[in-house]
């Protein structure tokens, strides 16, 4: 009578691993790790200049770049101003634990928002949950020489309403609108577009169907309106959405209002860095499918982020956050009065995906040129790789993305019960570990003051709270493409030999366009390989003697994408002996492809 057995392939059958990671604990996620971990940086500190202003949570919004300036504002340690120095260390310019200016008697240290007017040298920070604001002035780390080179916060605000940063009214009324808290937990929502610095309001009733902005420069003040200055025939604003995630696309000179409450979809405001801007209502809840979209979709927007895969020539195809999904959103019809068009969407709480995230995930790029610096997308693949980034302790790991092929995701919901190769050398170095944090802030390309580019990565939580810094030849946010697992050592009762195998679960990979997956069977411990079929449902009859079985998959895959497995499956492999009559090739043994489910 032959033997036979079934095994999980998992994290303890685990042989060797490269270029990848598992992790399991609701289901199973395999595929590929950045090159960059912790273990390769050049600077990896929270202390001495590294202390301050650190604990960065408001992602895009949390920080900024001007040149070689890095202002930073954290939740519970304020607002801190370093440099760049050329061996990629930083120099802390300014720091100030209790940053913001409130009212005439108090200050405040829990910071998410903040952005620089780079064509006057200077920035203002702000949080969600108190009044007020405060403008710092850069200038001296330009020129070494205003307010004696020093870096300085501007005096506490003494016009008429001083915790108002946008207020035009001028008056107690503020009868035009007014803003004076920014975003919400715990995104930012000040953004800037040349020197005018965008805002969007924390509260419910200060600036319905309108667009706060003050320019840091002239010091003008304005409310753009999504009725009287919107763009020539598109449609009026007819929903009020507040709380929005700002993000700017320098390349149009666009800034981005995505709505978090109220029903408001997002708003596009044109020529965003000049005296006349104009509003372009996109109303996701006019969506109909089968009309003009293929999805239907509310007109929240709880993701934040934005990823434009071609912003010179096709603008208006972004990748958004929506009410628990991530989709593509063509909005061309908007700018003559239509309603966007859904034209992808995947969910981030799809079970059968393995992918269990709750809302407010993050997405995509700050910046969204495709060369030069400060860039947040991947060199060399911009138009191809668009990050997803984790909130509230979901998708922790580096090197989450969406897959632009399948449009589907993939994240390793946090750091336990997470196997991955951490001995490949880029960089001169082994990669160690994947950086993780709780909210996450996707790494950034800025250079220094001789030219040099270096990797910036910060956070809040996990390995948040700190600073890592990699050259920009260990090119750390791209994946090892090529990755591979050798699974085993699997045996029989009384070493009899392994003459069958069927891997039951591996046809689940996603493989995104010229990727491959394949896979390999050892019965002799590794010593040979026979191709293993991963679309059969027939089960492998080995050509050689041996009882000591091995698997192996082998991806291949390049440096912004790779085939990966989210399920809340499992994979596995059935093996036995058989009779010698039942080796006989002719023979087929049909396995059914039943999933195997927690």
């Amino acid at each position: 009578m032959g033997k036979f057995r079934n095994a999980n392939m998992n994290r303890s059958t685990v042989v060797s691993i490269t270029g990848a990671g598992i992790y399991e604990s609701d289901g199973t996620v395999i595929g590929p790790v950045q090159k960059g971990g912790t273990g390769n940086c050049v600077v990896s500190s929270a202390s001495g200049q590294y202390d301050g202003g650190d604990r960065v949570i408001g992602f895009h919004n949390g920080y900024d770049i001007d040149g070689d300036i890095l202002i930073t504002v954290g939740w519970g340690d304020g607002c801190a101003v370093r440099r760049l120095n050329n061996d990629g260390s930083m120099t802390r310019l300014y720091y100030d634990s209790q940053a913001l200016w409130r009212d005439t008697t108090s200050t405040y240290n829990h910071l998410q928002s903040c952005a620089m007017a780079k064509g006057c040298n200077k920035a203002v920070i702000g949080t969600y949950n108190v009044y007020g604001y405060s403008i710092i002035d850069y200038q001296g780390a330009v020129d070494g020489t205003t307010n004696g080179g020093a870096v300085i916060r501007e005096a506490r605000p003494t016009h008429t309403n001083p915790t108002d940063f946008v207020d035009d009214s001028g008056t107690n009324s503020r009868a035009n609108g007014y803003i004076r808290r920014y975003g919400s937990s715990y995104y930012g929502a000040l953004c800037a577009a040349g020197e005018w610095i965008y805002a969007s309001s924390h509260d419910a009733n200060t600036h319905y169907k309108k667009y706060g902005r003050r320019n840091l420069a002239t010091g003008a003040q304005e409310f753009i309106s999504g009725v009287t200055d919107k763009k020539s025939g598109t449609a009026d604003e007819d929903r009020n959405g507040y709380r929005a995630f700002l993000t700017y696309d320098e390349v149009n000179d666009r800034m981005f209002y995505f709505n978090h409450d109220g029903n408001g979809a997002f708003t596009v405001i044109l020529d965003a860095s000049t005296t006349s801007p104009e509003a372009v209502w996109c109303d996701l809840e006019d969506t109909i499918a089968g009309t003009n979209s293929v999805f239907t979709q509310n007109g929240y927007s709880r993701e934040q982020g934005l990823y434009i895969p071609d912003p010179v020539s096709a603008p208006n195809v972004i990748i958004m956050g929506g009410y628990d999904y991530i989709m593509e959103v063509n909005f061309t019809p908007c700018l003559t009065g239509g309603v966007p068009n859904v034209t992808k969407r995947t969910s981030n709480r799809n079970y059968t995906d393995g992918v269990d995230h709750p809302g407010n995930m993050r997405i995509g790029s700050k910046f969204q040129k495709t060369s030069g610096t400060p860039m947040d997308k991947m060199p060399d693949y911009a138009d191809g790789y668009c990050g997803y980034y984790g909130d509230r302790g979901y998708g922790k790991v580096d090197g989450g993305f969406v897959d632009m092929d399948n449009f589907k995701i993939y994240s390793r919901k946090n750091v336990s019960n997470y196997l991955e190769d951490q001995s490949s050398v880029y960089g001169g170095s082994a990669r160690g570990r994947s950086f993780q944090s709780d909210y996450a802030v996707n790494p950034v390309l800025m250079t220094s003051a001789n030219g040099t580019n270096y990797w910036v990565r910060m956070g809040y939580g996990s390995d948040g709270h700190s600073f890592r810094v990699w050259s920009e030849a260990t090119k750390p946010i791209e994946y090892i493409g090529n990755w591979e697992i050798v699974y085993g050592t699997f045996t029989l009762a009384n070493s009899a030999n392994v003459d069958m195998v069927f891997v039951g679960g591996a046809d689940d990979f996603t493989i995104p366009s010229d990727c491959a997956l394949a896979a390999y069977v050892s019965n002799d411990n590794g010593s040979t390989w026979e191709t293993y079929d991963l679309s059969a449902d027939l089960s492998h009859v080995f050509t050689s003697s041996g009882t000591q079985l091995q698997v192996k998959l082998s991806a291949t895959g390049h440096p912004n994408k790779a085939p990966f497995l989210c399920t809340q499956g499992k994979i596995s492999v059935d093996y036995g002996s058989l009779h010698d009559a039942a080796k006989d090739a002719n023979i087929k043994f049909k396995v059914p492809r039943t999933k195997l489910r927690r």
